[in-house]
C-alpha cells in the first residue's frame, strides 16, 4: 500500500511580542531599507509604497498582517491550543485510517539571555511545564513532547540568533533539568532557526536519534533578497538531500549523507516567508511513494503564530492533490513513529538499567547496547546546580562513576540523572535520589515503547 506520513513539528517557544520599532529594525536588517517607525509608514509599506521594485513583493509579504500577527500572551496561545488539542478539531482533519491530526511539540527553554525585548517566556521549564498542563487537560493520544533549542548569541539578547552550542553549556543544562525534574529525555530534536553546525552535529549524534532539521529546497529569487537567510546565513541546508525522506549525516558535513547513525528528516516551513511547503513539494511527496515504503511529508511552524488557518489550507492542498493519486493513503504520526515506520524498524523493549553501588562507586549495566557511546549522566547539587559528566566505560554495556573530591562528593548532591535512547528510539530516563550522601530509590520511566504510547504515560518505578 502506498502511504504518505504527515508529521507536523511545532517549534514550541511560547508567546512572542513585537513592537512597531522592532518591525522596522527587522526590515532594515533583512532588506537594508531604513524608515522612521510609524503606523503610517507601515501602512505605506503594506501597500507597496517607498519600496524598490525588485524588493516590493518580498517586503510587502514581510510586513503583511499575517506575518506580523503573533500570539503575544499565554492567554492567546492557550485559546488556540484548547481547540487544536481537542478531539473535535483533530477529527476535522482525520487521516485515511481514522486517526485525528497529530502534533510533535519541540519544546524550548529560553535561557541565558540578559535582554528580552520580545517578552518571551524565559526560564527553564517555563514552556515545558505549561505544555505538560495542556497535555494533562487534553490527554492527546499520539502527540509527543520533544526538544528544541536556540544557541545563546554573544549579545545574550533573546531576540538575536546564533549557531554555536560551544559558547555556553545551557543546552546541556536544559536536557539535564528536564531529566532530573521531569524524568524526560529527548528522542527527537528540531534545531533553533533551522541551524546546525559541526559542534551541534557532533553533540546530537551522541544522544538524540531523530532530527527534523533538513530544509533543503531550491533557492527562490526572493530568498536571495533576504540577508538573514541567503548564502547559508541561517538554516543552511543547501547541500542536503532535497527529496522527502531521511539520511544519515557525515561526520564533517551534516548536510551530506555519511556514516553517522542518527536520522535527519526533511522538514519545510508551513506558510513562511522562507523555505515554504508548496503544492509542488506536496506533489513530489506523492510521486515518491511506491511499493511498501511510505514517504514522510513534514512541516514546521511556531505556536507563537495562529496555526488553525495554516493547517486548514495545508490539509486542503494535500487532499486536493491526493485526488490525482487515488492509490496513496495519508497517515498522521508523531516525529518518532514516522521514522520508525519509514525505516521499518522492528519493535523492541527499551533499555533496562541494572544499577548497583559499592561505596561511592556507581555501576550501570544495560541489557543491550544504547544509542550512543554512553548513557547521559547528570547531577543536581544541594545548592541547585545541574551538572553533566562522562562515565568510565567498563565494557560494551557497562559503565561506572566514582563520586569523590576529584569528581563530585555524594554528600553535595540532591539527585543523579541517567538516561538513554535505543535503536528503536525508546527512551529510558532514571532519577536517583540522594539523601545525606546516601543514594536512595531510583525512579525510572520508559517512553515511546509502542506507537500508541504518548509522552504523558505514567511513570514506571524500579529499584
Amino acid at each position: 500500500m502506498k502511504e504518505i506520513i504527515l508529521v507536523h513539528c511545532v517549534d514550541t517557544e511560547g508567546p512572542l511580542y513585537e513592537s512597531l520599532t522592532a518591525t522596522f529594525e527587522r526590515v532594515k536588517a533583512t532588506f537594508g531599507l531604513e524608515f522612521k517607525p510609524s503606523r503610517e509608514q507601515l501602512a505605506r509599506l503594506k501597500r507597496g509604497e517607498d519600496i524598490p521594485d525588485q524588493l516590493k513583493d518580498v517586503v510587502m509579504d514581510f510586513v503583511s498582517d499575517e506575518r506580523l500577527s503573533y500570539n503575544s500572551t499565554w492567554t492567546e496561545v492557550d485559546a488556540m491550543l484548547d481547540e487544536l488539542m481537542s478531539e473535535e478539531w483533530r477529527k476535522t482533519h482525520v487521516d485515511d485510517f481514522g486517526n485525528g491530526y497529530t502534533f510533535s511539540w519541540f519544546v524550548m527553554d529560553h535561557v541565558g539571555f540578559e535582554t528580552n525585548p520580545r517578552q518571551r517566556a524565559l526560564g527553564f521549564h517555563s514552556i515545558y511545564e505549561h505544555y505538560l498542563e495542556m497535555f494533562n487537560r487534553h490527554s492527546p493520544r499520539q502527540d509527543a513532547l520533544y526538544w528544541h533549542f536556540h544557541p545563546v548569541p554573544f549579545s545574550r539578547a533573546a531576540n538575536r540568533a546564533a549557531c554555536n552550542y560551544s559558547f555556553t553549556n545551557l543546552h546541556i543544562e536544559s536536557i539535564s533539568r528536564r531529566l532530573i525534574d521531569h524524568l524526560d529525555f529527548p528522542a527527537a530534536f528540531r534545531p533553533g532557526l533551522h541551524c546546525e553546525r559541526p559542534d551541534i552535529n557532533l553533540f546530537l549524534e551522541m544522544w538524540i536519534p531523530v532530527d527534523y532539521g533538513n530544509q533543503a529546497i531550491r533557492e527562490r529569487a526572493e530568498d536571495a533578497l533576504q540577508k538573514d537567510v541567503c548564502d547559508g546565513r541561517f538554516g543552511d541546508w543547501r547541500r542536503a538531500p532535497a527529496q522527502w525522506g531521511t539520511y544519515h549525516p557525515d561526520w564533517y558535513d551534516y548536510q551530506t549523507p555519511g556514516t553517522m547513525k542518527r536520522y535527519i528528516a526533511r522538514c519545510l516551513n508551513l506558510d513562511a516567508r522562507v523555505r515554504p511547503i508548496t503544492r509542488e513539494e506536496i506533489r513530489e511527496a506523492f510521486e515518491q511513494t511506491g511499493g511498501n515504503c511510505p514517504t514522510i511529508l513534514s512541516v514546521t511552524n511556531h505556536d507563537q503564530k495562529e496555526m488553525r488557518p495554516q493547517i486548514a489550507s495545508y490539509m486542503d492542498m494535500i487532499r486536493e492533490i491526493q485526488r490525482d493519486y487515488p492509490d496513496v493513503k495519508i497517515r498522521h504520526a508523531n516525529a518518532v513513529d514516522a521514522i520508525r515506520r519509514v525505516e521499518t524498524l522492528h519493535a523492541e523493549p527499551p533499555v533496562h538499567f541494572d544499577i548497583s553501588w559499592s561505596g561511592n562507586r556507581l555501576d550501570i549495566k544495560t541489557d543491550k547496547p544504547v544509542w550512543g557511546p554512553q548513557p547521559w549522566l547528570c547531577f543536581k547539587t544541594l545548592d541547585g546546580r545541574y551538572l553533566h559528566e562522562n562515565l568510565d566505560r567498563q565494557g560494551r554495556t557497562h559503565w561506572s562513576f566514582i563520586f569523590d573530591i576529584d569528581s563530585i562528593p555524594l554528600n553535595t548532591l540532591e539527585a543523579i540523572g541517567l538516561a538513554t535512547n535505543d535503536d528503536y528510539f525508546n527512551t529510558t530516563a532514571c532519577r536517583i535520589s540522594v539523601e545525606n550522601g546516601v543514594p536512595g530509590e531510583a525512579s525510572i520511566r520508559f517512553r515511546n515503547t509502542r506507537s500508541e504510547d504518548s509522552q504523558s504515560q505514567p511513570e514506571k518505578q524500579d529499584r
